[in-house]
């Protein structure tokens, strides 16, 4: 399970500076995570936006939506930031 957490600047950079055995279990976990870089925009699901615009096309079947859903999948492939990877759920 993935959480997001809102944390103080002084805590994370007291967390991030103590030796592992000087932290509980709760601050490793901390340690470990991923910070969200400060001013970002919003965060969505590219993967779904992706599979809407893929339905739409395929709805559609013009060469319109073939190009805007190309284009959306461009400009996320060029200029979106990955953040946190995708959860591929189960493998099991």
């Amino acid at each position: 399970m993935k959480v997001l957490i809102e944390i103080d600047d002084k805590d994370y950079a007291d967390i991030m500076s103590d030796s592992e055995r000087n932290l509980n279990h709760y601050e490793r976990l901390i340690k470990k995570g991923v910070p969200l870089p400060k001013g970002h925009g919003r965060l969505i699901d590219a993967d779904a936006l992706v599979k809407k615009m893929e339905e739409r096309e395929e709805k559609l079947k013009d060469d319109k939506s073939m190009w805007e859903t190309a284009g959306v999948e461009t400009a996320l492939d060029m200029f979106a930031q990955t953040i946190i990877e995708a959860d591929k759920g189960d493998t099991e």
